[in-house]
């Protein structure tokens, strides 16, 4: 929202949201999304600005952050770096309950920092179909296709969204949680060894769309500008001082068991000055290095990672 020129362009191009000129479309799209999360219990996001003492954000950004972002300002010292890191840090445990630590390093900060922008995301589901917790017992995880190990495997009996992608080697099936229009997808390469595949061909799939077949069956992203000296953020600050994106910072925690799902995420960034229906038993056997997601009926992929080794 900050972001002006052909670095406004790369953003929006590799964030997919078109051209820059739609701005107030996102925004608006963004404060939606806002106040429909706000009524989901099982998910919390947070965004905050900091500001360096004695610089005023521009008004038009204020309000966009404050408005379609609900974003809180604050200022800070950044060249105090160790009280500011630690003031950040705060925030992000406490958005996070406690889950996301240190996402800030005190040498990230300096007397040339000008603004960091936090967003904090923190998302804990029920599962609507819970396991047994007596049905987990130790199972073999294969590592690769001649070694495995033993972990604690859970167990269910039910029916869920399932459906096998031949063509593309996987099969994806859906975990719903109780009281949230948010789902557990999980990707299962057919193949002990067919994560790196799997991996490969996941920019071209449409979770989303995918998501809906499961109910009805048996790019490059250029944004190296912004980090560069020609970069142009005309929007954030009343200075005319020349600003780039010096760091891009981001964690995630995510925790599963019989009862449910835990997940946070934090992300920075720093601004310097610069110099199917299944048939009527299938068996889904995730014993082998898989892709998982959290994703919302229509809102996106909240979270996206991968497990290799459970241990």
């Amino acid at each position: 929202m900050g972001a002006g020129g052909l670095t406004a362009e790369e953003m929006f191009g590799g964030l997919r949201y078109g051209k820059a000129d739609r701005k107030e479309q996102v925004a608006d799209w963004y404060g939606r999304l806002m106040r429909q999360l706000a009524n989901d219990s099982s998910i919390a996001v947070a965004n905050t600005l900091y500001v360096k003492e004695g610089y005023n954000v521009k008004r038009s950004f204020h309000d966009v952050a404050t408005g379609s972002f609900q974003s809180e300002v604050h200022e800070l010292n950044f060249a105090q770096n160790e009280a500011a890191a630690k003031a950040i840090n705060n925030w992000v445990e406490k958005k996070t309950s406690n889950k996301i630590k240190d996402l800030i390093a005190p040498d990230m900060l300096d007397e040339f920092t000008r603004m960091v922008l936090v967003n904090a995301v923190h998302f804990k589901g029920t599962w609507k179909y819970q396991f047994n917790a007596t049905n987990t017992r130790p199972m073999p995880f294969w590592l690769s296709d001649a070694k495995s190990q033993d972990i604690p495997m859970m167990y269910i009996k039910g029916r869920f969204g399932y459906k096998i992608i031949r063509d593309k080697g996987f099969s994806a099936l859906q975990l719903s949680y109780s009281g949230s229009d948010t789902s557990m997808m999980v990707l299962l390469p057919n193949e002990r060894n067919g994560l790196a595949a799997l991996e490969e061909i996941l920019p071209s799939l449409n979770l989303i769309e995918l998501r809906k077949q499961l109910w009805r069956s048996e790019v490059e992203l250029g944004m190296g500008r912004m980090f560069s000296n020609a970069a142009e953020f005309p929007d954030l600050l009343e200075s005319n001082e020349p600003l780039k994106i010096s760091k891009a910072i981001h964690k995630a925690f995510i925790e599963v068991n019989e009862e449910g799902t835990e997940a946070a995420a934090a992300t920075a960034f720093s601004a310097k000055f610069r110099t199917a229906k299944a048939p009527s038993v299938m068996q889904f056997k995730a014993d082998h290095p898989f892709i998982y997601a959290l994703l919302s009926q229509d809102k996106g992929v909240y979270f996206l990672g991968k497990v290799t080794n459970p241990a």
